[in-house]
């Protein structure tokens, strides 16, 4: 395999904003085709941010939700109009499905923005991601059913089942992310091999009309046409397969309806308050002089250990 890396910055490329960014590789035959995009941010910390993470206030989602609070210190910034000029986004993990977006100050006090609500800045918690490792097409690992060697070797997971009717149980994950592994040879980035992964939902068919999608760090933290699951009447199974650079994976499963024109995502293992996840916080000020979103506050925030 050919195996690329692009480190920015480097040598022959700097940041001079902050702000967000996205890489775009084109085709070469075709300059019109994306092959592949990544998004990113560049931050300019500036702003001191206090975040908070806490069970829901609201009884309704005592018990399955998180509620972040924040407090925007803006330094030296105190003369811009921060209803207009300052927007915030929070982001659950690495998912960009059910980021928070434009929260208004429930209150300013100086150069303080304060940000305490609660249906308004709550996440349903979800529950801990699922794993599998493919390290190995010679040996079994904790949840590898079967391997069929072939010319692309399959590997077939144990059939999962919701999690959402079960008590919380703690289960260490790496928060959706993979990491590309090997165990016969040295170098995953160039000798790992690539193999199918079958995935199997064990759940009898959803009464609401919607689709069940793997999601996390091996779906691109998209919602692909290729990780959407087909439900096996003859198997009582939803089920899909992917082909994966082997690894240690972690996934879960979203269940995507639609109700008055409005998707609705939901996690197909339930949510639990005790979950841990991490949070983003991005601060942005739009600036006149350039006229363009900075992004000049960021915080990272983790339950984890919290419950």
């Amino acid at each position: 395999y050919v195996h690329y890396d692009l480190i920015l910055p480097n040598n022959d490329f700097r940041f001079t904003k902050s702000g967000n960014y996205v890489v775009v590789i084109y085709d070469n035959d075709d300059s019109s085709k994306p092959v592949l995009t990544k998004r990113f941010m560049v931050y300019d910390q500036q702003f001191l941010i206090n975040g908070k993470v806490q069970q829901a206030t609201l009884a309704e989602g005592r018990y399955t939700d998180h509620e972040i609070d924040i407090i925007v210190h803006l330094t030296n910034h105190a003369f811009i109009n921060p209803i207009r000029d300052v927007k915030m986004t929070i982001y659950q993990g690495h998912r960009w499905d059910n980021s928070i977006t434009d929260l208004k100050p429930s209150f300013i006090d100086q150069n303080r923005l304060i940000y305490d609500f609660e249906d308004e800045s709550s996440f349903k918690a979800g529950n801990e991601y699922r794993f599998f490792d493919s390290k190995s097409v010679r040996f079994f690992t904790e949840r590898v059913q079967d391997i069929i060697v072939d010319s692309i070797d399959v590997i077939l997971l144990h059939p999962d089942e919701s999690w959402a009717n079960q008590a919380y149980s703690i289960y260490p994950d790496i928060e959706g992310y993979y990491v590309p592994n090997i165990m016969e040879k040295n170098d995953a980035r160039i000798e790992a091999d690539y193999v199918w992964v079958n995935f199997c939902l064990k759940q009898k068919m959803f009464i609401e009309k919607g689709d069940v999608y793997l999601y996390g760090g091996l779906t691109d933290w998209s919602l692909k046409e290729e990780s959407k699951l087909k439900y096996d009447s003859r198997i009582g199974c939803y089920e899909t397969s992917l082909l994966l650079k082997q690894g240690y994976y972690n996934y879960t499963y979203l269940f995507l309806s639609n109700e008055n024109g409005k998707t609705i995502i939901e996690n197909v293992d339930g949510d639990f308050y005790q979950t841990t996840q991490d949070y983003f916080i991005f601060v942005y000020l739009y600036d006149y002089n350039f006229g363009y979103d900075r992004l000049l506050g960021m915080q990272k925030l983790t339950t984890n250990g919290m419950f």
